[in-house]
């Protein structure tokens, strides 16, 4: 590294107004950490500023980081890897997206040494992952009582679904139906299955087999009139007789629900979870997301589980009397870019920040953002108070960190003034590796020097090899013998609870059965 960590010739100063930071300014400004990497634990973590290696400068504060580059700039090396192992220095926990799976073979060992709560989730090889099941934190809220959690959860995983389907119409009309109706099978489906049963194998299979009109009609009229279920399949059923529109909706769920049907070792993944997403506020922990980059079928899942853990968490703080969670979480996501939209994702970035939550948010290029998020892109971004710029071709991207460097104002032999950038997009496109050029809150930009995760001092263990597990069986589940019950009044409607104040029957076995697994 020649001894530099940082271009000096870069940091005279210019003006009063437009120049570039001076490293001290950095290294000695209030949310500014030094830590020793060499050292058994750090203190601190976050965005590396400036680096030899071994003493590292970094930004300690609940600031969320967007970090510019095209494929090849090293965002990874320089920047996530070394941010990881100083994270499991630090003891903060961390939910990381790896596309090629290369973060989890250069970091899994380093976690395991620091005694972490350690998992995978591999979409690229099912037989070698953890297991996790995007409707059971939904199923538990709905039998703690916590209804209209579980619902919102639910409704953020049918429009993740959805997206697909909606980014190729230019009328969502029969899709917009289709989450009603989704829905409404959703609830039914978490009513009345037992903890066991509750994936998204079996609520496939149920669909797909009591999804006619004849069988639809049935549930309805097993179901207590005004509860939520009720409403979503009467207004599915109203379309059916007046515009001819079931047989559209229906296949429209199916749709959504295609990528699950012939992926049986998928199913199995999904159909329990390896980690409780409460403990992640609690104990240091580390959660890899290994999802294939060559094609797109899976990232949706990226996207749900992004969405459900955050949702989750932000319950978790909100019990707490500081309403923040104990141990910090870090969501660094390589390739955002890439990943579907998430809903609401410039609120969760808002509101991350007080609950002890990060986001570091890897992008090619400003334009790969705003094709996803469209206005909302510059919520996105205005509320990330680190900019890492490494390398980029897009003209917006390069005349926006432009801009945000600045202008100088200079005089020519004649005495006239003009105005010159401090940093050109010419000058832009020609940083060398590992060269970045940093905006970090209130201060004055600088280029930084940052070296490869190959270069600190981290101790180095081997990876942990990813084992090939059983996975588990699918139970099956079946309602028809309660439909048979109900219509024959041996059982109460469904949903009748949540419209009436009277006691009413309860399954013995079914609640003996839920109540074990519940602590909320």
């Amino acid at each position: 590294m020649n001894g530099k960590t940082y271009k000096y010739e870069r940091n005279n100063s210019t003006s009063n107004d437009v120049r570039w930071a001076d490293p001290d300014e950095f290294k000695n400004a209030a949310t500014i950490k030094q830590i020793h990497v060499d050292a058994g634990e750090c203190p601190a973590c976050g965005l590396p500023v400036i680096s030899d290696g071994r003493t590292v400068y970094v930004d300690n504060s609940d600031t969320h980081t967007i970090i510019l580059g095209s494929t090849g700039s090293k965002k990874t090396r320089n920047i996530v890897m070394p941010l990881l192992n100083m994270a499991a220095l630090a003891g903060e926990s961390v939910i990381v997206t790896d596309p090629k799976g290369e973060i989890y073979d250069a970091c899994s060992g380093f976690f395991a040494s620091m005694g972490y709560e350690q998992y995978v989730l591999n979409f690229r090889d099912p037989a070698q992952s953890d297991c996790w099941n995007p409707l059971f934190d939904a199923y538990k809220l709905y039998h703690s009582g916590k209804t209209d959690q579980a619902v919102s959860l639910l409704n953020d995983f049918i429009n993740i679904c959805a997206e697909p389907q909606k980014m190729n119409v230019k009328d969502t009309y029969f899709i917009d139906n289709a989450c009603s109706y989704f829905l409404a099978y959703l609830l039914v489906f978490i009513e009345t299955a037992l903890p066991v049963e509750v994936n998204i194998s079996n609520f496939f299979n149920f669909f797909l087999s009591h999804s006619s009109p004849e069988a639809t009609e049935e549930i309805c009229q097993c179901l207590a009139e005004r509860s939520i279920a009720s409403l979503n399949l009467m207004g599915v059923l109203t379309n059916k007789i007046a515009d001819k529109t079931f047989a559209n909706v229906a296949s429209c769920v199916s749709v959504m629900l295609n990528p699950f049907i012939t992926r049986r070792a998928l199913c199995q993944l999904l159909s329990k979870s390896s980690f409780d997403t409460k403990n992640i506020t609690q104990k240091k922990t580390v959660i890899f997301v290994i999802v294939p980059d060559e094609k797109t079928s899976l990232h949706f899942l990226v996207t749900a589980f992004i969405k459900q853990t955050y949702e989750m968490l932000i319950y978790e703080a909100q019990q707490q009397e500081t309403k923040k969670i104990p141990v910090r979480l870090n969501y660094i996501l390589d390739e955002f870019g890439n990943i579907p939209t998430v809903a609401d994702m410039p609120a969760m970035i808002s509101a991350a920040r007080s609950r002890n939550i990060r986001f570091f948010l890897c992008i090619q290029d400003i334009q790969q953002l705003i094709h996803k998020y469209g206005n909302d892109a510059n919520t996105i971004m205005g509320n990330c108070e680190n900019w890492v710029f490494l390398i980029s071709r897009d003209i917006e991207t390069l005349q926006r960190i432009s801009n945000l460097c600045g202008g100088i104002k200079f005089y020519d032999a004649d005495g006239k003034s003009d105005n010159r950038p401090l940093i050109s997009i010419s000058e832009l496109q020609h940083l060398q590796k590992g060269e970045a050029l940093i905006i970090h809150g209130r201060h004055y930009p600088l280029v930084s020097l940052l070296p490869d995760i190959s270069e600190y001092c981290f101790k180095t263990y081997p990876k942990i090899s990813l084992m090939r597990r059983q996975l588990p069986s699918i139970i099956p589940f079946n309602i028809d013998i309660l439909l048979t019950e109900i219509k024959k009044e041996e059982k109460p409607l469904l949903f009748w609870a949540e419209v009436s104040d009277h006691e009413i029957f309860i399954d013995n076995k079914k609640e003996k059965e839920k109540d074990t697994i519940f602590d909320w």
